[in-house]
């Protein structure tokens, strides 16, 4: 999935794009975020045919990871609370998240055109507007899902000793403990 860089490939950044999709561009989602939030995801879709390469890829799955904790967080904001509540010298949350998105947009078509010409100082800056701007809680390369990998070193004698299982998929499964009968009837204890 990742290279030595951290950075998923190309491969798995397409899957989630498309996840995203239709996680962040469902109905619930007013339709002035929707929209953006779908330019975002094509921009990063588009980046990644153009080109493979990691500052691309970097940009792409920073996008993803910004896009799914934000819009994720605006999302479950009650509908009336996002659109018109206000702190005092702050936007409503929909207006914050629109110039945001506007302002990713900007972003992302700014790098596909420095990765179009082939200019790594121009890319590299809007990577710094990306990890400034838009940073993010969850690591980029963990927004995209990965396969359970068994594992290949489980030691058959730990697992015999602890009275564990493996399963065909090489995971230990813990026993089940005995239930108690169904049909068994508590006596209340004598007075």
């Amino acid at each position: 999935m990742n290279d030595t860089t951290g950075v998923p490939d190309a491969d798995h950044l397409r899957t989630s794009i498309q996840e995203q999709a239709r996680l962040l561009t469902g109905p619930d989602v007013s339709d002035v975020v929707r929209v953006r939030v779908r330019r975002a995801l094509h921009s990063a879709g588009d980046l990644l045919e153009l080109s493979g390469a990691e500052p691309a890829r970097d940009v792409a799955a920073r996008t993803v990871a910004w896009l799914a904790e934000s819009v994720g967080a605006f999302q479950r904001l009650p509908h009336g609370f996002a659109g018109g509540h206000a702190v005092e010298g702050e936007p409503a949350p929909l207006l914050r998240i629109v110039d945001e998105l506007d302002l990713l947009g900007l972003t992302l078509d700014h790098a596909y055109d420095a990765t179009r010409r082939g200019d790594d100082a121009a890319l590299d800056r809007q990577l710094d507007v990306l990890r400034e701007r838009y940073a993010v809680r969850t690591s980029p390369a963990a927004v995209v899902r990965t396969a359970v990998v068994p594992p290949t070193d489980v030691d058959q004698e730990v697992v015999a000793d602890r009275g564990l299982e493996v399963g065909a998929d090489g995971i230990p499964r813990v026993p089940v403990p005995d239930q108690p009968d169904a049909h068994h009837e508590t006596q209340e204890p004598a007075r």
